[in-house]
């Protein structure tokens, strides 16, 4: 019977693997070869540190060895969110992506040279998120704690920036459009509204996607007060700014729906996944938690005036 298991095991991987699934990334994350080496480049089968046979103590502190602040595995400085081509031997993303550049997706430690004043833990703490199974202003406990492989798939996925198929037992897609070994690190490649749908895996009741949430209570799938629409056409209601630049010339990022010339308004497009060092001031502040920026890009209400430009 155990033989049997294991003969059927290696069918199945053997069927996998020559069977040409596309990976978003390679190097350590996906594309293995038969007889890759990157499985040693995290794990050891008898000398490991932590769980899953990892070479480090923790998911995050794996992570961190090749993203962290003194990482030199990777170009890509997540816990403070720049790109600087020298932190590696690898090219990946240098030609589109220049040095210091501020990540897309924010910093966990740092962004743009200061602290971050909210950031999504990923060091394991169990924690609760925002509209998690409740209304809006309300918070839901997760299962478990996150780490960066809650969001992220460390063996390589299908899904873009190598995101997760299941995130706290949701099914989610991303359709990856990546541009192969020229990667932009600091410009979105959104190309659809689908990115809002893998925020909503945890934050569900901040996913009102139908016309007048701002002011029909009919329109909303849950409570806790009336909601900014996501996933809209920018261009909605005669808003024809193509390039979203507002008072003082910010941009913020916007998804292509694929279909139309509309770009879509999505999570993304005013909050940073990771972490931000954005400042909250004045009304801005007390909006809840006393000084947090809700992952905001811009000080204040800032992301609202690129649009609106009141």
């Amino acid at each position: 019977m155990k033989r049997a298991v294991w003969i059927l095991a290696f069918i199945v991987g053997l069927a996998v693997w020559s069977s040409g699934t596309v990976w978003a990334n390679g190097g350590p994350h996906g594309d293995y070869t038969a007889t890759t080496d990157a499985c040693a480049g995290c794990h050891r089968a008898h000398t490991a540190q932590g769980p899953r046979l990892l070479t480090s103590p923790s998911t995050y502190d794996l992570c961190m060895s090749c993203h962290g602040s003194a990482g030199t595995g990777a170009d890509t400085n997540v816990a403070d969110g720049y790109f600087l081509s020298t932190r590696s031997s690898s090219t990946i993303g240098e030609t589109n992506t220049l040095d210091n550049a501020p990540l897309l997706g924010g910093g966990f430690v740092n962004y743009d040279g200061a602290a971050v004043t909210s950031t999504h833990d990923v060091t394991g703490t169990v924690t609760a998120a925002w509209g998690n199974g409740v209304d809006r202003g309300q918070t839901g406990n997760l299962a478990e704690g996150l780490d960066c492989a809650s969001c992220h798939n460390p063996h390589g996925s299908t899904n873009y920036r190598i995101l997760q198929t299941t995130v706290n037992n949701v099914t989610v897609q991303v359709t990856d459009y990546d541009p192969g070994p020229n990667k932009d690190y600091d410009t979105e490649n959104w190309t659809t509204a689908e990115l809002s749908s893998f925020c909503a895996a945890c934050h569900q009741s901040y996913h009102e996607t139908a016309a007048g949430t701002g002011s029909d209570p009919t329109a909303l799938t849950y409570g806790g007060g009336f909601t900014h629409r996501v996933d809209m056409p920018f261009s909605y209601d005669g808003n024809a700014n193509p390039e979203t630049t507002g008072l003082g010339g910010f941009t913020l990022p916007l998804a292509d729906n694929g279909a139309t010339a509309d770009q879509l308004v999505v999570c993304t497009t005013c909050h940073l996944p990771h972490g931000t060092s954005a400042q909250m001031t004045g009304f801005a502040n007390g909006v809840g938690p006393a000084g947090d920026s809700a992952l905001l890009r811009l000080d204040n209400r800032g992301v609202c005036q690129v649009c609106h430009q009141k």
